[in-house]
């Protein structure tokens, strides 16, 4: 711009008749330099203040993700408190009060002890396994007691034909 206003200037100095002249070459020029592109040169200087923030930037995602780890345990945790609630809830519905699985499981469970959480939860799997084994059991022994009372039935029926 300084170039142009320069080159004024010098054309209304002159006053000549290549007044107009100046003023074309001028609105080339002109157009020339609308029609490139301009180009600045950007340059950044690390500073105190750059290295601050990054620095600050860096130890904030390094929290998140910490806490977003914290935070999925600590459900998981919950998560395991649930069921050994739920399942302590069923096995204190069927025990009696003063059995002494009921008071292992009332120092332990509510206490928030890991171990007697994972003992709790043990053992009421194996609860829970030794009651369907003795459904299943039952089951079968209904089976077989049907199965015996028709067998029986049979053989009085061959006794009566025999005599």
């Amino acid at each position: 711009m300084d170039a142009i206003r320069s080159k004024f200037e010098v054309l209304s100095a002159k006053d000549d008749g290549s007044l107009s002249e100046g003023i074309q070459i001028l609105r080339r020029s002109i157009a020339e330099q609308i029609s490139k592109p301009q180009y600045k040169k950007v340059t950044h200087d690390l500073t105190t203040k750059t290295w601050w923030l990054v620095g600050v930037g860096t130890i904030l995602i390094f929290c998140m993700s910490l806490l977003t780890t914290k935070i999925y345990n600590q459900s998981k945790e919950i998560e395991e408190l649930e069921l050994a609630g739920w399942k302590y809830r069923a096995l204190r519905a069927t025990l009696p009060a003063n059995n002494a699985n009921v008071i292992w499981l009332e120092r332990n469970v509510w206490a928030g002890n890991k171990d007697g959480i994972r003992h709790c939860l043990q053992f009421v799997v194996n609860f829970e396994d030794s009651v369907r084994r003795r459904y299943e059991l039952s089951q079968r022994a209904a089976r077989n007691d049907s199965a015996a009372k028709m067998l029986i039935r049979e053989s009085e029926e061959i006794r009566k034909r025999l005599k």
